[in-house]
């Protein structure tokens, strides 16, 4: 299993000719190893103008795998934050979410955001 954030997301539905597109299609068809959690679908689904797509993306990717964030979650993205904030390092939010869904899901985050080589940097996070 890998957790799939929005910059390859976005790479695969704009430019499916891409490196990080293939990958990801290749996730998807070797037993659905792509999962996505609730930020992910978030930004991908809002950033979608027409409602058909919206409808069509929504379907698709309502049939991975999902990860739920809980308490011990956002505690952990917490932590991770002020860690490196304590370093003299400002990330998103959202990024540190999504690194704490994998860390506490003990699986690798597939993205491109330079975010999250930081992130891995500082904490227990594995990027694909």
């Amino acid at each position: 299993m890998v957790l799939v954030d929005t910059s390859i997301w976005i790479d695969f539905f704009q430019n499916n000719d891409s490196i990080h597109a293939q990958t990801l299609d290749g996730l998807i068809r070797d037993n659905n190893r792509a999962v996505i959690c609730g930020v992910v679908l978030q930004e991908i689904l809002q950033g979608i103008k027409d409602n058909n797509s919206y409808e069509l993306t929504k379907e698709r990717l309502s049939r991975l795998p999902f990860l739920d964030a809980n308490k011990e979650t956002y505690i952990y993205a917490s932590s991770l934050y002020r860690t490196l904030r304590r370093k003299g390092i400002t990330v998103p939010s959202v990024d540190t979410t999504i690194a704490a869904i994998a860390v506490l899901n003990r699986i690798p985050l597939f993205t491109k955001d330079e975010h999250f080589k930081t992130i891995a940097r500082y904490s227990e996070l594995k990027l694909f």
